[in-house]
């Protein structure tokens, strides 16, 4: 059997609707009770009318503290509330005897108790509360002389307490052992992608790493070639660490590595390149990386340099790159205006609402500059 729940127990998600049953249960009482509150007087002039108007009020105001303790899982869990709730449903009930009413006027609030008790204790505290409930109202028969047989009808609370507790413990076990297979579930998932990640990390370092390795053996009287195999190793396995930190996927920075790479491979030049931060990759950034690869497309073709440094500074609502040679240099008059770069990479960043600007190094070569930022 489940244990009781306490006020600081975590709430199920079932909780929420078992609250929403509770208050209809509660509000269809309370409106069976103002029903024959209102026809009591009409029908019994003998009943006090005091005792009718105090025992209206008394419901009408716990049916008001049962809807805003429902707003709240903790208050309708403590142990008060339902302590309270069942003193108010046995004074409710013996109100038609201290009122001298012929008929008895509580209607089905008292049963509506029993939700609360059902709620906050389970089946043993439903029917713990049909039994106070139900011995109540044996004794308002007997002392009304009202005879056995309608008091044998006080039976009916320990069968609905029965059918509303049972019911609340099963919804209850059930949305448990649901959380449980959920949460077995996303622990086998999670234990999958982490064993996936870890085939993936393998695969890449033995198409990597092993054969780089088998590479520098069968060219080590080539120093060139062996400068080249080493390059290429420590870029891609500082790609590897950059992608597996990154929570970004397309990765920005990543784009702008990929790019670096790119020219290094195909020119056989080193590109020195500091990356700053990291962004989901929007077509904004991609434009910019974009642009970045083909400004060092430029300086390995024309500069004549066997380096260009690239460093990027990178953030969900901008994007800044430059990218720097120390070879010949050209004309920066004429660069915004003419050839390739113009088309190429000006006109590129602007239609995303960046600004390019190139400039003369003051040591010599070249410095693009690619600027991007949200409006």
């Amino acid at each position: 059997m489940d244990p009781e729940p306490t006020g600081t127990e975590e709430e199920l998600p079932v909780d929420a609707p078992l609250r929403r049953i509770v208050v209809l249960y509660r509000l269809l009482g309370w409106g069976w009770m103002m029903m024959l509150l209102l026809l009591t007087p009409g029908r019994d002039a003998a009943a006090s009318r005091p005792v009718m108007i105090a025992a209206g009020l008394l419901v009408t105001g716990w049916t008001g503290a049962t809807l805003w303790a429902a707003g709240s899982a903790n208050q309708m869990r403590t142990r008060w509330f339902p302590i309270v709730d069942l003193a108010i449903a046995l004074g409710v009930g013996a109100a038609s005897t201290v009122a001298g009413a012929t008929d008895l006027f509580h209607g089905g609030y008292p049963m509506s108790t029993l939700g609360v008790t059902a709620y906050r204790f389970g089946l043993r505290g439903a029917v713990a509360a049909a039994v106070a409930l139900g011995a109540e109202q044996v004794v308002v028969h007997v002392v009304d002389e009202r005879g056995v047989v309608p008091a044998a009808g006080s039976i009916t609370f320990v069968v609905f307490a029965i059918l509303l507790g049972w019911g609340f413990d099963a919804l209850r076990r059930q949305e448990r052992r649901r959380l449980a297979v959920q949460a077995e579930l996303e622990q086998a998932h999670d234990q999958q992608i982490r064993h996936e990640e870890r085939i993936h990390l393998a695969n890449r370092l033995h198409d990597s790493v092993l054969q780089t390795l088998i590479a520098l053996r069968r060219d080590a009287d080539d120093p060139a070639q062996v400068r080249y195999l080493s390059r290429r190793q420590e870029r891609d396995l500082r790609r590897t660490i950059s992608e597996y930190r990154s929570s970004h996927d397309p990765s920005a920075r990543a784009a702008i590595e990929a790019a670096c790479d790119g020219v290094e491979d195909t020119y056989r030049i080193e590109v020195d390149a500091v990356v700053r931060g990291d962004a989901l990759l929007e077509p904004a950034h991609q434009t910019v990386v974009e642009a970045a690869r083909e400004a060092l497309t430029n300086a390995a073709k024309h500069s004549g340099a066997d380096r260009v440094d690239l460093y990027a500074e990178i953030h969900a609502n901008r994007i800044a790159v430059f990218v720097r040679d120390r070879g010949v240099g050209f004309d920066t008059s004429e660069a915004g205006h003419h050839g390739g770069l113009a088309h190429s990479i000006h006109d590129r960043v602007a239609a995303v609402g960046g600004s390019t600007r190139v400039a003369a190094a003051p040591d010599g070569g070249t410095e693009v500059q690619l600027r991007w930022s949200a409006q």
